[in-house]
Parts: C-alpha cells; sequence; structure tokens
C-alpha cells in the first residue's frame, strides 16, 4: 500500500509540474497580448489597485492623500468581499483609529453583512474571513478606546411566518446549521421574526419520474418521439399550475401595502441551481401553456432563433442561391411562410429556390411579399454598412402595417427584444471596428459566441408582468410573493475540475479520486465539504426569496443524494404540521399552512388608465425626404467603395485607420509650436501600440507634410480653427433640409471665408472632375450654410489631400450643379 501511496504521489506531482508550465507558458502568451494591445482586464484592475494602496513605493503618499477626504466607509454584502478587496479596506481604514487620524472620533466603519448568504466562493468571496476581519477591526477600534458594536437583525419584513417557520425548521438540522457557519458563533439554532402576518405556504410536491424507455423496435418509425423525460413532466405541472394559480386568482400580498390582492404571473419566480435541461424545459413548458415568460436571464446569441434569422437574412441578401439560407427565412418571422407553403415551392424546382419564388410570387400572398422583402434587401445589402442595412430591415412596413421588429416580437416572445438589441449593438460596435461590409460582419458575428446578461424585474412585461426563471445566484437580491425551487435533488458540483487547492496556497492537478495520494485526497475532501456548505447557504437564499409562497419539487434520480436539498426538506416537513392536497392534474401534494384562496379585485391606479389615442398606435405620416437634420457627408449616396481585402488589415492597419490617425493628427498639431510637432507627432503615434514603427513614421511625415508646406500656410495659419462645428438651413438648399456637420478647417477672414475638408484617399485624385459626388455636394452644402452666416464675405471651399499632399479648389459652378441636383432628390 505504501508503494502505490508513494507512486500516486510521484505521477500527481509530475502531472501537477507540468500543468504548471503549460500555466506558466499560457499566461506569458495572455500578457504579452495584453501588453500588445495596452489592456488590463478586471483582475487587473483588482491587483493594480491593491498595488496602488498596499505595496507600491508611494503607496504611503497615496493612502496620505485619500485619508484627509475619507470620513466614513459602508461596506456592503462584505460576506462576499474578496481577499484582496479586504486587504485594500485594510490599507483604506488603517488610520482610522489611530492618532491624528481618528480625527476625534468622527470615522465610522459601517459594515452589512450576513455569512448565511455568502454564495460567491467562485469569486474569491470566502465566509471565514469575513469573521477573521471583524475580530481585527475589534481589536483595533477597541484598542483606539472607540465603540465597537454588532447588531444581529432577526427581523423580516419579507417572508410570512409560515415560510420562515419551514427555514428555521430546515436549519435546526446540526449538519444545516454548520453549512451556514452559525454554529460557530452559537449553539443556537437560527431564528427569524416575521414582520408580515400569517397566511402564507409552503408546498412539498411528490418526485417525477420519466417513462420506462420502450424496448427498440426496428419496425416502428425512426421519427417517433422519446418516452417522456422526468424533466419535461416535472416542467409541464409547474406550468399547468402557475396557469392555474393566476385562474383561481390566488391571493397574495401586494408588496406597496401588504393588501391581498390576486396574483399575476409576474409574481411567480422559479429558481434552479444551473442552467441545465431542467432550466430549458420549464421556460418551454410555460410558453407551450400561453404563460407569459420572461425567457432564460442568460442569453447565448448564438442559440437565439432570430440571432440566426438575421444571419440568414444577410447571407442571402449577399448570395442569393443560398438556398438553404432563404429556406430559413421563409419559414421566418420575416416572411412568416408555413411548412406547406415552402415545401409547395421548394418540390420539384427548377433553378435556385430565388429563381422559383421570383416565378410564383403571385400565386400567394406570402410569397408576394417575401419575394418583394427579400428583393430590397439584395439591394440594399451592397451599399449599405451592417446597422444601417438591418436597422433599415427591421424598420420595413409589411401590408399590414406592422414593422418587422414587431412580425418577429409577436412570434418569438419579448425575450427576443434582447437578442434583437444585442444583435444591432454588435453591428453597431463593428463597424467601429472596421468592418464596414456585410459578409465580413457576418464572418465575424457568425462565429462569435455572445452571451447576454438580461435583468428581468419584478413585474416585467405589462401589467400581469411574466415569469421569472433564474438561477439562484442571480436571484440574490430579489424577492417575490411566490417562488418555485424544482431543482431539488441534484448535487453540488465543486468549482475548479481538476484543480484542488493546498493548505499551503498551492495546488494539485488531481482529474481521478482513485489516483489520490493522502495530500490530494484531503485536499479533495477538504472542497467537497466547503462545496457542500455553500450548497446549503445557496438552499438559504432560494427559500428567503419567498415572500408568500414556497414550492418544492424534483425530478427522481438514479438515487436520492444524501442530504441533497429535497433530503433536508423532507426531514423539515417531518417536524411540521402538514396536510395533503389535491394538485392541478390529480396528483397529491404537502402543504404547510393553510390553503391558498382566491383574492377579490382590488381598484389599482392601472385601472384609471385610459386608452392610447389612434395616433399613438398608428404609423406616423411620412416625412418629405429632406425634412430632417442630416450630416453633409451622407447627403449623396455615393457607389461606396468595394469591401476591403484581409490584406489591408496586416499589421492592425485597416482601410480607415489611417486616415482617421492623420485627421487627428491635422487637427492637433497646427496648435504646437513648429519646433514640437515632430516629437508631439510620435507621442500621439505611440500610443497606437499595434502599428509599426514603418508605419508611425509614414504618418507622421505625410501629417508633418502637409501643415509645413507654404501653399496650405492659410489653412494652418493664424486665425484658422480645427474641427468646427456647423448646424443650419439656408435659401440655396432645398425646403425643410437643415444640415449638422464637422468642419476639418476654417479659415475666416476679412473679405473671404475659406472651407477645407481633409482627404486620406490613396491614390489621390489630381482633377476635380474625378472625385466623388458626395465630396462635391458635401462642400457645397457647406459654403451654402456659410454664406447665411457671412452674407458679406465669399466663400470659398477646397479639399486637401494628404496623398501628394495637394490643395484642390471646388469650382462655385460645380457646386451649384451639386445643390440643384441636391434639390431635384427632395
Amino acid at each position: 500500500m505504501k508503494t502505490c501511496e508513494d507512486l500516486n504521489g510521484a505521477v500527481m506531482a509530475t502531472d501537477t509540474l507540468q500543468a504548471l508550465n503549460l500555466a506558466t507558458s499560457y499566461c506569458e502568451l495572455y500578457e504579452g497580448a495584453k501588453s500588445r494591445r495596452g489592456a488590463l482586464d478586471f483582475g487587473d484592475l483588482i491587483a493594480r489597485a491593491g498595488e496602488l494602496l498596499t505595496t507600491r513605493a508611494d503607496a504611503a503618499w497615496v493612502l496620505y492623500k485619500l485619508d484627509g477626504g475619507i470620513e466614513h466607509v459602508l461596506l456592503d454584502e462584505a460576506q462576499d468581499t474578496a481577499p484582496e478587496q479586504w486587504d485594500m479596506l485594510r490599507a483604506l481604514t488603517g488610520e482610522f483609529f489611530t492618532g491624528l487620524g481618528a480625527k476625534g472620533g468622527g470615522r465610522t466603519v459601517f459594515a452589512v453583512a450576513d455569512k448565511k448568504q455568502s454564495i460567491f466562493s467562485f469569486q474569491g468571496a470566502d465566509p471565514e474571513r469575513f469573521g477573521e476581519e471583524l475580530k481585527v477591526f475589534r481589536a483595533m477600534i477597541e484598542g483606539a478606546g472607540e465603540g465597537f458594536t454588532t447588531a444581529l437583525l432577526r427581523e423580516s419584513r419579507r417572508s410570512r411566518p409560515e415560510v420562515l417557520a419551514f427555514v428555521d425548521q430546515l436549519f435546526k438540522d446540526p449538519k444545516a446549521l454548520t453549512g451556514l457557519g452559525a454554529a460557530e458563533t452559537s449553539a443556537l439554532p437560527i431564528f427569524h421574526e416575521a414582520r408580515r402576518a400569517a397566511g402564507g405556504c409552503v408546498e412539498m410536491w411528490p418526485l417525477e419520474s420519466g417513462d420506462e424507455p420502450s424496448q427498440a423496435d426496428p419496425w416502428r418509425p425512426v421519427d417517433e418521439g422519446p418516452t417522456e423525460s422526468a424533466n419535461r413532466k416535472l416542467a409541464r405541472r409547474i406550468a399547468r399550475s402557475v396557469r392555474a394559480m393566476v385562474e383561481r386568482r390566488d391571493g397574495v400580498g401586494d408588496r406597496a401595502d401588504d393588501q391581498i390582492r390576486p396574483c399575476r404571473f409576474g409574481d411567480v419566480l422559479i429558481l434552479v441551481r444551473r442552467r441545465n435541461a431542467l432550466f430549458h424545459e420549464v421556460i418551454r413548458a410555460l410558453k407551450r401553456e400561453g404563460v407569459p415568460v420572461g425567457g432564460a436571464d442568460r442569453l447565448k446569441l448564438s442559440e437565439h432563433g432570430l440571432f440566426q434569422d438575421l444571419l440568414a437574412l444577410g447571407r442571402f441578401s449577399r448570395f442569393p442561391t443560398d438556398d438553404l439560407s432563404l429556406a430559413a427565412i421563409l419559414r421566418g418571422p420575416f416572411c412568416d411562410c408555413s411548412e406547406q407553403d415552402l415545401f409547395d415551392l421548394a418540390w420539384e424546382r427548377a433553378g435556385s429556390l430565388w429563381a422559383a419564388l421570383g416565378r410564383r410570387a403571385d400565386e400567394r400572398a406570402q410569397w408576394g411579399s417575401a419575394r418583394d422583402f427579400l428583393q430590397w434587401a439584395i439591394e440594399q445589402s451592397g451599399r449599405l454598412a451592417p446597422f444601417d442595412f438591418y436597422n433599415r430591415a427591421l424598420s420595413r412596413i409589411d401590408d399590414h402595417g406592422r414593422s418587422m421588429r414587431q412580425r418577429a416580437l409577436t412570434r418569438l416572445g419579448a425575450e427576443a427584444q434582447d437578442a434583437l438589441d444585442a444583435f444591432l449593438a454588435e453591428a453597431e460596435a463593428a463597424e467601429g471596428r472596421e468592418v464596414r461590409d456585410l459578409e465580413t460582419f457576418i464572418a465575424r458575428v457568425g462565429a462569435t459566441e455572445l452571451e447576454v446578461k438580461r435583468e428581468p424585474g419584478e413585474g416585467h412585461g405589462g401589467a400581469d408582468g411574466e415569469v421569472r426563471v433564474m438561477t439562484v445566484h442571480g436571484a440574490k437580491g430579489l424577492e417575490a410573493p411566490i417562488v418555485i425551487l424544482p431543482d431539488t435533488t441534484t448535487r453540488a458540483t465543486p468549482q475548479g475540475g481538476p484543480l484542488l487547492a493546498a493548505a499551503d496556497g498551492g495546488f494539485f492537478w488531481a482529474p481521478r479520486k482513485g489516483d489520490d495520494c493522502t495530500a490530494s485526497a484531503q485536499a479533495r475532501a477538504a472542497r467537497d465539504l466547503d462545496c457542500e456548505h455553500e450548497s446549503l447557504r445557496l438552499l438559504y437564499v432560494a427559500l428567503t426569496r419567498a415572500r408568500d409562497r414556497l414550492i418544492l419539487c424534483g425530478v427522481e434520480s438514479k438515487r436520492l443524494f444524501e442530504d441533497s436539498w429535497r433530503d433536508y426538506a423532507q426531514r423539515a416537513f417531518e417536524c411540521l404540521e402538514v396536510h395533503a392536497f389535491k394538485q392541478v392534474d390529480g396528483g397529491e401534494a404537502l402543504r404547510f399552512g393553510p390553503d391558498p384562496s382566491p383574492a377579490p379585485d382590488r381598484a389599482s391606479a392601472s385601472d384609471d388608465v385610459r386608452p392610447l389615442p389612434d395616433w399613438a398606435v398608428g404609423l406616423a405620416p411620412a416625412e418629405a425626404a429632406l425634412a430632417a437634420w442630416r450630416s453633409p457627408s451622407t447627403m449623396t449616396q455615393s457607389a461606396g467603395p468595394p469591401a476591403p481585402s484581409p490584406l489591408e488589415a496586416v499589421n492592425g492597419l485597416g482601410r480607415y485607420r489611417r486616415g482617421d490617425i492623420i485627421h487627428r493628427l491635422l487637427e492637433l498639431l497646427p496648435d504646437i509650436p513648429v519646433a514640437g510637432r515632430e516629437a508631439a507627432a510620435h507621442r500621439r503615434l505611440e500610443a497606437e501600440r499595434d502599428l509599426s514603427a514603418d508605419q508611425r513614421s509614414e504618418m507622421a511625415t505625410a501629417a508633418l507634410a502637409v501643415i509645413s508646406d507654404p501653399r496650405f500656410a492659410d489653412v494652418f495659419g493664424p486665425g484658422s480653427k480645427a474641427e468646427v462645428a456647423l448646424a443650419g438651413a439656408a435659401a440655396h438648399l432645398p425646403r425643410g433640409l437643415a444640415i449638422s456637420g464637422r468642419l476639418d478647417r476654417l479659415v475666416v477672414g476679412p473679405d473671404r471665408v475659406l472651407v477645407v475638408d481633409f482627404k486620406t484617399n490613396r491614390p489621390a485624385p489630381t482633377r476635380v472632375e474625378d472625385c466623388d459626388r458626395a465630396y462635391i455636394t458635401q462642400m457645397a452644402v457647406y459654403t451654402a450654410v456659410l454664406a447665411e452666416i457671412f452674407p458679406d464675405r465669399a466663400i470659398e471651399a477646397a479639399l486637401l489631400w494628404t496623398d501628394g499632399p495637394s490643395l484642390m479648389p471646388v469650382p462655385q459652378e460645380r457646386m451649384r450643379q451639386a445643390l440643384n441636383e441636391l434639390a431635384g432628390q427632395g
């Protein structure tokens, strides 16, 4: 046995060393990547703040400066404070109670904590550290002759007495009490004092079991549905019970005044331990029963149907022969074709699906509407940036006056709003990262795992609200009249995977329990015990979310884990006076406390709300094409450049990046004395860490060549201004048009005004006739508005090309022609 023990230890030491080498290499690569980008992650922010206050050479000076402005410190949720944060707090308050720092006893530290609710160990929280810090602060404060006071708050103004009595009974179990950490300070069980009147209840439903799998029969249909799982059965029972509660008008206490009112869907909160199969089955069952549900509290965009519909729309718009994408769009909310419509269109067709739709669009209304919408998408996809394309697509109105956004939300539910907003935000952010063509955007966003954290609040989703389904961790700080816990028979899983923390701060790489040596076995046992204790604290948090009614249910597993949540709850029920009651589907369950009874209607402020006027729900009248504030740079739609080659992004320099940086240099450098401009340019370019030295040098040279060229002395000389905001209308502009823009350079003289716009195109055109029409229109609009501001001066316009460099005056005749063309658009 000793030999096996030594062998296991040697193997584990080797594996741990290899894991350490791999981790070290990974950390070096990660730190190098952050350094090249000049980036810090969240852990870095905490570490740098801690160093600033504790270990750096100037930490004493920083603390001295801070100490003069801090009188009181309030630490909320102290049980979830990580060790690094405790170190910073101790540094900040170190002089509060010593010498002159005490300031006559007027400085205080106030901490609010409940060790029973410490559930964030994966974020570094250590409930035991709170007890240690309590002793340190007590010794420091009492040593200074100041008062140290602790207050045990046992009152609960949230839950009814029946719910609290059940919680107290469950945690009378010595094992459960130890998990809360309460046994360290008192031999007495926890006790809550209710401040609300009696009338709540706690229910224990029987465990659900799945159907027995049928014998494999080779002659049965291959697409026959599987046997019904326990998760699906439980989810269906929960959904039907929730709907029945609302239909029966079960009474709950109103949060505002605690008066009894009928329950609503928004009063129900369903809590699970993790987002597993049961989590998704519950959401699916609620939707099938017609119960409004807010959806998952965390949403993976790549798994959401609307996300896939939007990607399919983009793919098809650029590649109309993509039959699979077109089929997905036709079945989606934007076209709303039925399965039969799609089959009839696709079956025995000749050519692509798009060609078939074009030929047969007049046969059915759905096909005609789909053809018109998709034809528009094809035409727009090549000329609009991703955000513009999707925003306009979602704003298109169908034959019934509904926008595509409304159609999607009506079909997919309210949670689709979050997916839609997140997708559009990603499209907008992509443009800031130089992604301006639809193909590149679709490729990048389709390969990215995006997750949205949703915040479904109480009463979310209208007057009746929506059922909220989330994890217990996500519900920390929330409450609800009715709380359902369906995930009570699973076992807590320790965090960390194969890594086991050693008592001295090291770790073991120990993926298999059977290969443990003595040291790793001790570390594994300690981790399992910590996990079990945190699971009990998680149970306490889950139970105390309920205001009026608490429901515990679950599914049968192959074996009921000892000391599972269900196990503790059953033992508590055995000590309480409970009675049986009939469930919605005929089953029998147990209840502690009185049966819920129907509640009468209560007059509320919402009863006096008048219906919206017709104009609020109808379409706004169309405005004139030019009756709006517009940016001069977008007055005309140019053909636009082709999609940038991926090679343009080599070494971090995209198509538009060079122009943006040179524009910034041309704005800043003229205000710096000539002798210091070159050094200032290089200092500014050093901030662009992903550029090479050659790229920085080329940009600095280009900008300095423009500024120092004698031909442009007026543009950058005394009296010239950079980045001048300009807004207004003009007599020579179309009626109803007002512009808002920013001038790159403006020179105002006694007899003339010169407006200059920087252009970084390479190669630069040599004749004004070869310029993009949009550039001429932009300058024409600027001069028209400036003529209203300076009626007694000549208004001139020029384009300054940085490639060359050259200053190109824009002839008055060409600008008049551009204004005439603009008037024709209106």
